[in-house]
């Protein structure tokens, strides 16, 4: 049987165990609290940074004056109410898409002149480097007249995917376009300050539900590109679109 001053030994043991668990368990909250707090306080930081990074990267929200119903593409001629819709999805360092444009550009400005058939094109960012510049560039060129100008001229100075230079941007590829004086300065503006920013996000973000590389051609919403390909020639043919157009 133990012994009274045992017995208070061991009580006084206990008390000290459990103090020295209690103690523990505060410091444990304590690292958790402020552990908990540096993560919220991270998160917070990061959600901000975020904010200011996307906000800086979209530019200003400017609509070009030719922009689609949907605002997320360029149309070619006004729109035709009831008319269907050919639309291209295109990359500007794109090398098929330069392809494509060199062999359909002609006959796509005919057809939308035609009135039959709403032409679309939505330039997206596919490829690096500055595929959102020249995206940019190409849509600022659409408020002075020039887009499928620009458009046109842009695959012609295409370079590989190797992306274009501030000059070409800024000056050779805008005045081969036919932009000059107040237009072209006006389109320096535009492009500089990245007013259509967040029309090209748009056209991209759009472009990304399809799950398609460029370039992708859609017919009233149904991928076209096969139909129009020559195999002979390994390149699309504007005889295959108007054929195909002429069916409908």
């Amino acid at each position: 049987m133990a012994s009274s001053s045992q017995v208070r030994r061991s009580r006084r043991e206990a008390l000290e165990a459990q103090r020295l668990q209690a103690a523990a368990k505060t410091r444990r909250n304590r690292i958790l609290f402020v552990a908990a707090g540096i993560l919220v306080l991270a998160l917070v930081i990061g959600v901000a940074a975020w904010g200011i990074i996307s906000a800086n990267r979209s530019g200003g929200s400017d609509i070009p004056p030719n922009a689609n119903a949907a605002q997320n593409g360029i149309l070619l001629a006004p729109a035709v109410e009831g008319a269907p819709t050919l639309e291209i999805f295109s990359d500007f360092n794109c090398t098929s898409c330069k392809a494509a444009d060199l062999t359909l550009d002609a006959a796509l400005q005919q057809i939308a002149d035609e009135g039959k058939v709403n032409v679309v094109i939505h330039p997206v960012e596919m490829i690096i480097p500055n595929s959102r510049e020249m995206a940019i560039a190409a849509t600022c060129a659409d408020f002075g007249g020039k887009f499928h100008e620009f458009y046109h001229q842009a695959y012609i100075a295409q370079n590989g995917e190797s992306g274009f230079s501030d000059e070409q941007i800024m000056t050779t590829i805008p005045t081969a376009a036919g932009l000059a004086g107040e237009a072209l300065t006006a389109y320096q503006t535009c492009y500089t300050t990245k007013a259509t920013g967040s029309f090209v996000d748009k056209s991209t973000k759009n472009f990304l539900t399809l799950k398609r590389g460029t370039p992708t051609i859609l017919l009233d919403g149904v991928v076209v590109n096969e139909k129009i390909w020559n195999s002979s020639t390994g390149t699309y043919d504007p005889d295959k679109l108007r054929a195909l157009l002429a069916g409908l």
